[in-house]
């Protein structure tokens, strides 16, 4: 049960998909500091795809401060994880640009919990020429609470120190964050 509610989940072709009345309570619209106006909503299976597209349009530097490595093709088994969620212990919401012929993922923030570390695991990135116009906060703020509504109150994440965007993120958004420095990274906890 998720905040008193039965969330139907169901398999249909070796796709785990949510209620979509469920899912479309994490729909909203999020207008960026150059005025333009996009779609943020939950990841579904079938935005393998578009993250793809994504990830390729990143540059090294970028995908190295996500995956705290330099990767240069998204493992089919991650991409699988990254789209195949429960929607209550891992839950990834996109924000999207709408275009007539396609659509496209400029940023993602998930998270997966792990019940045995009681915390979960976060990640957030946000497509280059998309950066700097509050898309990330925004998302991070966003899957945060969303984890808190799933009674999650611990997250972490590995971080490179010197990513001082992602630092004044965590700090302007006021959670209680400690850093731990180990192997030439922080390991990041936030508390809400």
């Amino acid at each position: 049960m998720v905040l008193g509610r039965l969330v139907k989940l169901w398999v249909h072709k070796d796709k785990i998909m949510a209620d979509e009345k469920y899912l479309r309570q994490y729909e909203s619209r999020l207008l960026l500091k150059n005025g333009a106006e996009v779609l943020v909503r939950p990841v579904v299976p079938a935005d393998a795809s578009l993250l793809l597209d994504m990830f390729h349009k990143m540059t090294p530097r970028s995908r190295y401060l996500r995956f705290m490595t330099n990767i240069k093709e998204l493992p089919e088994g991650l991409l699988q994880k990254f789209t195949h969620l429960d929607y209550h212990a891992s839950f990834a919401i996109a924000c999207l640009v709408e275009a007539v012929d396609q659509n496209e993922i400029i940023a993602v923030a998930r998270y997966s919990h792990d019940p045995d570390e009681h915390i979960a695991d976060l990640g957030v990135a946000v497509r280059d020429d998309w950066q700097n116009l509050g898309i990330g906060k925004s998302l991070l703020s966003k899957i945060i609470i969303i984890g808190k509504e799933h009674s999650i109150s611990r997250f972490g994440s590995m971080m490179d120190p010197q990513n001082d965007i992602m630092k004044k993120t965590l700090r302007e958004l006021g959670y209680q964050v400690k850093y731990f420095f180990r192997g030439g990274s922080y390991q990041v906890e936030i508390t809400t």
